[in-house]
């Protein structure tokens, strides 16, 4: 199920819209690995990922030319500012109760 679009995104673009249902990519049935591997093909070969969506009893093909590869998010602090991520997770300093 598509939860959400970024404005701009190349799903935006294409007229990919929430609420619908992914049901293939490049005429394979979906799976999350079909399409890692969709992505992985396309930032090679240029070839724009065809979609199929389903909305409601109505089922639509995209074109979406997404080239980028497969993109993983990752933290990275910025230099000069506090590890606030390192405060959070060192030990407490406090004892433990007695029992």
């Amino acid at each position: 199920m598509v939860t959400n679009v970024w404005w701009g995104s190349p799903a935006f673009q294409a007229g990919i819209t929430p609420s619908t249902q992914l049901v293939s990519v490049d005429g394979v049935a979906y799976t999350p690995a079909v399409l890692a591997q969709a992505i992985a093909a396309a930032e090679s070969d240029k070839h724009p990922l065809q979609l199929q969506l389903r909305d409601g009893d109505d089922f639509k093909t995209f074109s979406l030319p997404y080239y980028g590869g497969l993109r993983y998010p990752s933290l990275q602090r910025i230099p000069g500012t506090p590890g606030r991520l390192d405060d959070i997770l060192k030990p407490s300093q406090s004892p433990l109760p007695a029992m």
